[in-house]
């Protein structure tokens, strides 16, 4: 199987390692970004829980609501919060990405409430499907990737824009490739990229290190008398 709950919980343990560090070493200003990688580790690690299910033959309502809940509400939402706190140049434009982001949450929570789902393997993946009227949805599917890539790749700060560039070519080549399970394909790749995010702050740390090592010698350096 491409995809199985080995899969999502080496993902899951990864990323939560990965997230944990980011977290216990990112400035203040970062710790939005840090959370990122821990956030998908939760979202896996559902995931990983409802293969356990499916491959016992039965699935778990629980474990794919949560795993729904952060995929429809939390990253249409976060992502969009994020880029808006981050990149203080844009926020004129980035504010409506987090309006849409928002409206696209709230209707996916009304569809978590009121609507039955259903959960099944297929094609070596889950597959998350709800009774619901099909009309409309193509234009609610736009809104929720708008909102959460569009701020990324809008952004002044290449992070975020190369996290929303490689995230947006995955979803593509998930949609393509797995258009009936795309939601979990998709945050299966957008979680192992969002580790990146562990390498931008170390990189980060590190320079600044330089940087403060590079001055406190500066400043050591006796002055020669002239």
């Amino acid at each position: 199987m491409c995809f199985s709950a080995p899969a999502s919980f080496i993902a899951s343990g990864g990323l939560a390692l990965l997230g944990g560090t980011s977290l216990a070493i990112a400035k203040k200003e970062d710790r939005l970004l840090a959370a990122i990688p821990f956030l998908f580790a939760i979202q896996q690690a559902f995931e990983g829980v409802q293969w356990l299910y499916l491959n016992a033959g039965s699935s778990s309502l629980f474990a794919g609501y949560v795993f729904l809940f952060f995929a429809f509400v939390v990253w249409p939402v976060y992502m969009p919060t994020l880029v808006y706190f981050l990149d203080t140049k844009k926020q004129k434009i980035l504010k409506w990405f987090l309006i849409l982001g928002v409206l696209v949450a709230f209707y996916y929570i009304g569809l978590l409430l009121t609507q039955s789902l259903v959960i099944d393997k297929l094609k070596s993946c889950v597959s998350y499907t709800f009774n619901y009227p099909i009309i409309g949805m193509n234009f609610v599917m736009v809104a929720y990737l708008v909102a959460v890539f569009g701020p990324m790749i809008v952004s002044s700060r290449k992070i975020l824009k190369w996290f929303g560039i490689v995230s947006a070519l995955l979803a593509f080549i998930s949609w393509i490739f797995y258009s009936v399970n795309f939601t979990s394909v998709w945050c299966f790749f957008a979680a192992i990229v969002s580790s990146m995010f562990f390498i931008y702050i170390k990189w980060k740390n590190k320079s600044i290190k330089a940087a403060n090592t590079i001055a406190d010698e500066l400043l050591r350096k006796p002055k020669t008398k002239g």
